[in-house]
């Protein structure tokens, strides 16, 4: 049977490694980035009804079922405005710190995200972690930062002020609280009634943060269409958007798989290994070298995630407080044991419009 934890991994690192790729070319003109993150959402909404539709059987099924469990749990519904609220904080602030701080100051302080996210595991959720991995994890940190630096930079020399360096560490914080709050939701959160055969906490989850999502970002398109006299919601798009669009709509859910089967720090680790894929292959694609400090930051991301990755150093659950107890799975949520949360899909999103951006400027 394959092992769905290594499969949504492998799915993440090659989502995000098509991705950086695709970015590159769809550079070549300045799309529209909110109506894009918009689509993104939709597009979201749509695949996770498709499966939805699948597995119960049909259209008339599913839309029944939606109504019943998406719908009618309005307690779901306040947790996820929450994790919004989170999450359209991490973009705000995230388009207000370029003004604040360079872009290569941005892509190595934004990398604490890794270490703020296993922190909050940790504090919200119980986890425990030995020095191993701690240390894989700093290694993991420092090697993104180095390939981030050491690849060739856009136009962008602006400096750094303190406080737009302290605006991407709030950045990181963020980002590491909205990771945890997902999984504490996914774990604790019981729907009023029990339904035969109810949707997998996966695909409702992420039906109700997009329906949400569609909701803040329309807002933004509309106020867009209303203060800007030559505006166009397809401004600039062209194959290559459309591209970005699928793989951030797809990329969404298969971060959400890799929180249904496996945690955020894997996820946090395929990403960073999917950096350094990405970089390889256009080197080849575009006939560019790396500087040789880029390849010391790639031996660090892949030594790390093996690191981590052996089961010798396997995280291993806290000892049970009476302060905070140690969240139990039920029958229905065995697989959710070492489950977290789809973070940073806005956040990743917004990174790679505002990469597109500055590199435009």
């Amino acid at each position: 049977m394959v092992d769905l934890k290594v499969l949504s991994f492998v799915l993440l690192v090659l989502q995000n490694t098509l991705l950086g790729i695709v970015t590159k070319y769809s550079r070549g003109s300045k799309y529209n980035a909110t109506s894009a993150v918009m689509l993104i959402e939709c597009l979201k909404f749509v695949l996770c009804m498709l499966v939805v539709t699948y597995i119960k059987g049909g259209v008339s099924a599913s839309v029944t079922s939606v109504q019943r469990e998406v719908f009618g749990d309005r307690e779901g519904f306040k947790k996820m405005i929450i994790l919004a609220l989170l999450y359209a904080g991490q973009n705000t602030v995230a388009l207000l710190s370029y003004d604040y701080v360079d872009v290569a100051t941005y892509n190595v302080v934004y990398q604490l995200k890794i270490v703020t996210t296993a922190f909050f595991m940790v504090l919200l959720l119980k986890r425990s972690f030995n020095t191993v991995q701690w240390i894989a994890m700093v290694a993991l940190m420092a090697g993104v930062a180095i390939c981030s630096t050491a690849r060739p930079s856009s136009k962008d020399s602006a400096s750094s002020s303190l406080i737009g360096i302290l605006m991407v560490v709030g950045l990181a914080v963020n980002s590491g609280i909205a990771a945890a709050y997902l999984e504490l939701v996914l774990k604790t959160h019981k729907p009023h009634q029990t339904f035969t055969n109810p949707i997998d906490p996966l695909w409702k989850t992420n039906i109700q943060l997009s329906l949400i999502s569609v909701a803040a970002t329309g807002l933004g398109v509309a106020h867009s269409a209303l203060t800007t006299p030559d505006f166009s919601f397809f401004e600039g798009y062209n194959e290559f958007t459309y591209g970005v669009i699928g793989l951030q709509a797809c990329g969404g859910l298969i971060i959400a798989a890799v929180v249904r089967y496996s945690d955020n720090v894997v996820k946090n680790f395929g990403t960073a290994l999917s950096l350094v894929l990405s970089s390889l292959l256009a080197n080849y694609l575009f006939r560019t070298t790396s500087p040789p400090m880029f390849y010391v930051g790639g031996f660090l991301v892949v030594a790390s995630v093996f690191v981590y990755g052996d089961k010798r150093f396997h995280f291993q659950a806290a000892t049970p407080s009476a302060a905070a107890p140690v969240i139990k799975p039920t029958k229905d949520h065995d697989d959710l044991e070492t489950g977290h949360s789809i973070q940073d899909i806005k956040a990743e999103e917004t990174e790679s419009f505002l990469s597109q951006r500055k590199d435009k400027d």
